[in-house]
This record gives structure tokens, C-alpha cells and sequence, in this order.
């Protein structure tokens, strides 16, 4: 399966797939050796300290927990999901009865991320994030009637987000942290990409927190989200605690969850979960007869991937990081637009294995 996967994803004589590939590599070695040079810029330079004078200095805390899983700069991963069906059937939105299955060999998907710093001072750190991901279909046979299969063999699903993240210290013991970002999702090919900047998807957070101690940091707010395939406004909780040198938690709720096991400072293993979710952009999906609008479709995706993960540094900046786990749907459905309630298409798509394998360039 890893064979056929790398080489549909590698094929020379694709030239959509060569634009990607010189796009994303590009991107890679640039954000890289910026953030790189950014983490080695901190010598010892006497002009930074001021004369000595009964000025009060504020202390604050950090947002490191002792033992935590690194953070990384830009990580490059390749995706791969083991084989299943497409099963579709009307929704409440059509009115009338549909219903066809296409099995899928593959699903798989380059993905890259960047977490590089802009503002990082006592008093506040400041994160830009990129982000572009894509999963491609790998179908045996598509059915005749079958609009969206036809319309994922062809066209893979591609996401790309910009954003930051602020760490802003209150005091010692308090902080709050923002997250926002802008994602364009969608089924197209790089030669044929016109941007509609009109169904950007932006999500965003803000919590409140403390800082225990080194071991220990909580914080309570509110997110704006399409993990969960559609937007959603709920109330999200960050938890770090490490219990000993071999032993701890992190979580993200309701995005993400894990118990940690430290081998070392150098090899952790993550047992856990995590919430994915997209909303795309499908504009143009056959309707095979069934009469619904082509021009405003979305696919509502979302799933949890359940998994253990096994992060190991190879040198001092390098880590690799394997997956596996289940993915288990919880949403995919065609939908007519961003504000509908009823799908029009419905669709399992089973609980296959998954598999993930990524090099990060992580923070010293």
C-alpha cells in the first residue's frame, strides 16, 4: 500500500503534482531557515541590559511544562488511510431516493505545518502558523451514478490555513492565549486553481489560564470550529500536567487528547485522540439527475483518530514522528451551502486503519 501511495503521489509525468511539489518544498526550506535562524538568535549581548535602578520588574509566567512533546517549527507528514467504501444515500435535503457505493484502495495526503515565532519576549509570544493539507481518493471503480466519488477520483480534497497564536503572560501565575486563523478548502487542481476568497472559513479561540507550577497549567475558554465538519461555537478546555520523569497529560478538549510516556528527553510515546475536520468547497459536483444546485455544494468532513504516536529525535533539531490508529467518521456529508441544516447526501465511509509518518524541525 505504501509503494502504490507514494507512487501516485510522486508521479513525474503529473505536472499539477510538480507545481505542488516545488510550491510546498519551497515553502518548507524557507520557513525552516527562518525559524531556525530565529531559535539560534540568542546570544549573550551586554547591550540588552539597561544601567541598574529601583525600577520594580514585572515577572511572568512561560507556557512550558516540564517533559511536554516538542513544540515543532515545520513538520512535512505523509497520510495514509487503508481501504473502504463510499456508501451515499439521500438525505433529508433530496427529496428523492439515492443511493450508490464505490470502494476506495487508498486515501492519502501530503501534509505540511509551520508554527514559526514573530514576537518572542517575557510579556507576550507571538506565533504565525501555515498549514496546507491534502487527501486524494484512490478509487477501484466508480459507480455510474455516483457524483462524488467521480468528483474525489478526480480532484483531490486541499486545505490550506494561515493564522497566529498569542501566548500573552498577565502575571506569574496567569496568562491568556489567542488563536485565529483563515482556511480555503476545496476539490481543484493547482493548473485550474482560481481562488474564491469568498468562502474563506475562519476559526478562532481565547482562554484563560494558570500556571501551577512547571508541572502544571489549565486554562478554560471558547472556540469557533470546524473540526467538526460545519462550524460550531463551544467551549474548550487546555490541560498539561506531568506527573513524573516518565508519565503525563495533554489535552486540548474537545480537539485532542493524549497520556504521555517520556522513554527520554529524546523519545516519547502518545496514546490519544484527535478531532480533524474541514469544511470544502465542491462546487461543480454532478448531480447524476438527481436535481440538486452544483454551484454551492460543500463536503462537511470530520472524523477522530484515535492512534498512538511515537515522537524520536534524531539530532538535536530533528525529530521523526509515526502514527497509527483508527479513523472513525463523524461527519461527511454534501451539503448545499455554508448556513444548511439537512444533507443532501449522506455517506459512510467505515473505520479504516490509518497510518502517518513526519519529520518536524522542532524548537530548541
Amino acid at each position: 500500500m505504501l509503494k502504490d501511495a507514494l507512487s501516485l503521489a510522486l508521479n513525474p509525468k503529473s505536472n499539477s503534482m510538480k507545481k505542488l511539489l516545488t510550491y510546498l518544498l519551497s515553502l518548507f526550506f524557507f520557513l525552516a531557515f527562518a525559524s531556525f535562524g530565529y531559535a539560534q538568535d540568542d546570544e549573550f549581548n551586554m547591550d540588552d541590559f539597561a544601567a541598574a535602578d529601583d525600577t520594580e520588574i514585572k515577572n511572568f509566567c512561560n507556557n512550558k511544562v516540564i517533559n511536554l512533546s516538542p513544540t515543532k517549527l515545520v513538520s512535512v507528514s505523509y497520510d495514509f488511510v487503508g481501504g473502504f467504501d463510499l456508501d451515499s444515500e439521500s438525505g433529508d435535503a433530496l427529496e428523492s431516493d439515492y443511493s450508490a457505493v464505490s470502494p476506495v484502495n487508498l486515501n492519502h495526503g501530503l501534509r505540511l505545518d509551520a508554527n514559526f515565532p514573530i514576537i518572542s519576549k517575557s510579556s507576550i509570544i507571538v506565533n504565525a502558523t501555515v498549514s496546507h493539507w491534502e487527501s486524494n481518493y484512490n478509487f477501484g471503480s466508480v459507480a455510474e451514478s455516483h457524483g462524488l466519488a467521480t468528483r474525489l477520483g478526480n480532484t483531490p480534497l486541499r486545505s490550506t490555513r494561515v493564522g497566529a497564536i498569542v501566548f500573552k503572560p498577565l502575571n506569574e501565575k496567569n496568562f491568556m492565549l489567542f488563536q485565529f486563523d483563515a482556511a480555503l478548502n476545496g476539490a481543484h487542481d493547482f493548473d485550474q486553481f482560481q481562488p474564491n476568497f469568498g468562502k474563506l472559513k475562519y476559526s478562532a479561540a481565547v482562554l484563560y489560564g494558570w500556571k501551577f507550577n512547571d508541572n502544571t497549567n489549565l486554562a478554560f475558554g471558547a472556540t469557533r470550529t470546524y473540526r467538526g465538519g460545519r462550524v460550531l461555537h463551544i467551549p474548550v478546555m487546555l490541560y498539561n500536567k506531568t506527573f513524573n520523569e516518565k508519565w503525563g497529560l495533554e489535552l486540548l478538549l474537545p480537539a485532542r487528547g493524549a497520556v504521555r510516556h517520556n522513554f527520554s528527553t529524546k523519545s516519547l510515546l502518545m496514546f490519544g485522540y484527535e478531532l480533524e475536520g474541514h469544511s470544502y468547497f465542491l462546487e461543480g459536483t454532478p448531480d447524476n439527475g438527481l436535481g440538486f444546485p452544483t454551484d454551492d455544494l460543500e463536503l462537511r468532513k470530520s472524523e477522530i483518530r484515535t492512534r498512538i504516536s511515537w515522537d524520536k529525535s534524531l539530532s538535536d533539531f530533528i525529530w521523526l514522528n509515526l502514527q497509527a490508529g483508527l479513523r472513525v467518521n463523524y461527519r461527511f456529508t454534501l451539503d448545499e451551502d455554508a448556513g444548511a441544516s439537512d444533507a443532501i447526501i449522506n455517506n459512510n465511509i467505515g473505520m479504516p486503519l490509518y497510518f502517518r509518518v513526519g519529520f518536524s524541525l522542532v524548537s530548541p
